[in-house]
């Protein structure tokens, strides 16, 4: 499948990742991914804090092209976005498409079968190129995130032609993978932009839960993009992920042995290395250790029988990391050229705690 396909067909939330694996928050995550904008748009009434601001509609304003839609159409229909259906009732999916103008994206609307009672919608504004993108998690640890020149998807499905940035900061001292200061004045600038006084963090506790580090950073996990006119724009700030993930560490090692990768999910297991190109067609025995260029959605029900997961492309805070850690499976990602080092039926050791494979 092409990268162009995969864009358009396999670009599923956390959410349906999380669906996937029965995880037992799953309505949380739902929850917390639906209703992210309205906390963003809190911070930016609080702190000024820039995000994709959406124009907001309930879906009877599309449906019916009432005059405050007609209006907002006549100014914005040639514009570039993305369309967010979102449920007003729990159950009910949320619906998405992007990267068409709004008119083109209306045709789109006009397909799907919902209750226009049900739904609230969002016109995101949306770019077809992003200068850099970035994700990253705030907790009582530390900072560690990644950002990558282009789209965002890149980092949150794990697809890249040139790997990310990987960095941390212990709330002393900054850690970059590699040499990029443009890179890393964005990083820097927009976590600075989340140091909160402690008045405003009062206020804003007010209006939503929300926890602060010792150094008034507000945690949780978030991403961003700077747009083509130098623009930070925060597109996600999520609870729910950063209490799934608030123990965790910077653990991005770099080895200079052959078979070595990051790690994005901790232990040690031993097994038989199974090389997969395609999940539907394939045969994998429960305890595998699976391989492959990266766990797309429907590698689920492999990674729930493997023993550990390991892939040559992926990032530390991909949907596919952040499952793997929930299914409490070890994972490398980033090794490079491992489908060609090793063969299918090979013995191995996975060695995520250090970062390295280990041929028995």
């Amino acid at each position: 499948m092409s990268i162009t396909e995969i864009i358009d067909n396999q670009m599923p939330s956390l959410t349906e990742w999380l669906e996937k694996i029965n995880f037992i928050q799953t309505e949380e995550f739902r929850k917390e991914d639906n209703t992210k904008r309205d906390r963003l748009e809190i911070l930016f009434q609080e702190i000024g804090l820039e995000y994709d601001r959406p124009a907001r509609f309930m879906a009877r304003d599309l449906k019916d092209n009432t005059s405050i839609f007609k209006n907002y159409l006549d100014q914005a229909g040639e514009e570039q976005c993305a369309l967010r259906l979102i449920p007003i009732s729990a159950g009910l999916p949320k619906l998405r498409v992007r990267g068409k103008t709004l008119r083109e994206n209306l045709v789109w609307f006009k397909n799907q079968d919902i209750d226009a009672e049900q739904y609230k919608v969002e016109v995101v504004p949306h770019s077809d190129y992003c200068k850099y993108s970035a994700t990253f998690l705030i907790n009582n640890h530390g900072i560690l995130g990644e950002i990558i020149k282009g789209l965002h998807w890149q980092l949150t499905q794990g697809l890249h032609q040139e790997p990310p940035i990987y960095f941390s900061f212990d709330f002393h001292n900054w850690t970059f993978s590699a040499l990029d200061k443009e890179a890393e004045r964005w990083i820097k600038q927009a976590v600075a932009s989340l140091i909160i006084t402690p008045d405003k963090q009062k206020d804003i506790q007010k209006k939503f839960e929300a926890e602060f580090t010792s150094q008034g950073y507000l945690k949780g996990y978030f991403e961003f993009v700077v747009w083509p006119n130098d623009k930070i724009l925060f597109i996600d700030y999520n609870r729910t992920i950063y209490r799934s993930l608030k123990d965790v560490k910077s653990n991005a090692i770099h080895s200079d042995l052959e078979l070595s990768g990051i790690c994005a999910s901790a232990g040690k297991v031993s097994g038989t290395a199974k090389i997969v190109l395609d999940p539907k067609n394939t045969d994998f025995s429960e305890g595998d250790i699976l391989i492959c260029a990266m766990t797309l959605i429907d590698y689920v029900p492999l990674m729930k029988k493997a023993a550990g997961i390991i892939t040559e492309q992926g990032n530390i805070l991909s949907h596919a990391a952040i499952v793997a850690r929930e299914l409490h499976k070890p994972c490398l990602v980033g090794v490079k050229n491992v489908l060609r080092q090793i063969k299918s039926g090979q013995k191995i050791t996975l060695d995520a705690d250090n970062s390295q494979i280990i041929l028995n």
